[in-house]
């Protein structure tokens, strides 16, 4: 009598566990893009963020009165007390001129400024250009000096 064959189907001749090298090339590319984004945040971890929050939040506040320049075609003229942070933002057109907007600074806790003028005063122009004052903003390990390109009126803060 003849034995019987058993019919193996292709699923059950697959009986190594394990990943395939397509599986293993995925795992590493999803690894590869996630250090990929955190490397910078791991570069600046020893960093003193105090006084790169205060100048952060100067140059929005002068990045706020460049874009009011250009949108509304006006002069925006912009005076801060470096003491109190108290800043008035100022417009002037051919229709007349009037307060755009006022109030507080907010730096944080340890950032201050660093200036000999009793008042910094920044002027755009509806081009973007700008005549502006540069101020240094202190707090942390690292003094920020705030600038603003003359020319293109964009403001940043640099180290040095």
């Amino acid at each position: 009598m003849p034995r019987a064959q058993r019919i193996v189907r292709p699923a059950e001749r697959r009986s190594v566990s394990g990943f395939t090298l397509w599986e293993l090339t995925m795992v590493l590319l999803v690894m590869a893009i996630g250090a990929t984004l955190a490397a910078p945040a791991f570069a600046r971890l020893g960093e003193d963020r105090a006084s790169v929050g205060g100048a952060e939040a100067m140059v929005g506040l002068l990045h706020d009165a460049r874009q009011a320049a250009m949108e509304h075609d006006a002069v925006v003229t912009l005076r801060l007390d470096p003491l109190t942070l108290a800043y008035q933002a100022d417009t002037s057109t051919g229709n007349g001129s009037g307060v755009l907007a006022a109030g507080t600074l907010d730096l944080g806790l340890a950032a201050r400024f660093q200036t000999d003028q009793p008042r910094l005063q920044y002027v755009f122009q509806p081009t973007g250009a700008a005549f502006a004052d540069t101020v240094v903003v202190r707090g942390g390990d690292i003094p920020l000096i705030v600038r603003v390109d003359p020319w293109s009126g964009v403001a940043r803060a640099d180290s040095r």
